[in-house]
């Protein structure tokens, strides 16, 4: 009996010297543990079942018939705008008609400069035309007015004037053209610059 009561006063003295702040972090510590490896399996199965299903779709994503996209045919807009484009074959008669409106209208264009480029994306060319012309004001006028008379398709992106003197009657003109033209059709080859 004695060495009950020792071991029960032995326990109550070894409990009172127990902080019971370690006690409290004691238990969370074994629930942490015990939580840890009731949901970590759970957690790393379904991971595995997740990879599983990535993997098996790019499979199929990898073995799948490729379509590809018809090109459509081209719209009556997309018609209309291309037949209101000049031709590349015909260039050299532009410039030509160019070079003589300057002719009739007394400013002979002496040089030049003529380029070409093509965007095969949107199936269109541009060919810049650089004249550098002298005359009066209404001359210069007159042929800016009747160049886009005569090609419909071309644009005037620059002009610019320049007088030697106040007294001075005539300008010095630089035009530079524009003409809009419908990409070539296969087999033609594009010069890419031209300088006469």
């Amino acid at each position: 009996m004695k060495s009950n009561a020792l071991q029960r006063l032995a326990m109550e003295r070894a409990l009172q010297a127990v902080n019971p702040l370690w006690v409290l972090i004691l238990a969370l510590c074994v629930a942490i543990v015990v939580l840890w490896l009731g949901v970590m399996p759970k957690t790393q199965k379904q991971w595995t079942q997740n990879h599983e299903a990535l993997l098996t779709l790019r499979q199929q994503m990898a073995q799948a018939p490729v379509e590809m996209a018809a090109t459509a045919p081209p719209k009556a807009s997309e018609l209309d705008f291309q037949s209101a484009l000049g031709q590349v074959s015909e260039v050299e008669s532009y410039v030509g008609t160019l070079l003589n409106l300057s002719q009739t209208l007394e400013m002979p264009a002496v040089t030049g400069e003529y380029k070409l480029s093509c965007e095969a994306a949107t199936r269109l060319c541009r060919y810049r035309v650089r004249l550098p012309l002298v005359g009066s004001y209404l001359q210069i006028r007159a042929f800016v007015e009747q160049s886009l008379q005569e090609l419909p398709f071309a644009s005037l992106d620059e002009l610019s004037l320049r007088r030697e003197g106040i007294a001075s009657g005539e300008l010095e003109a630089g035009l530079t053209f524009s003409l809009h033209l419908a990409y070539p059709a296969q087999g033609v080859r594009l010069a890419e610059e031209k300088m006469p």
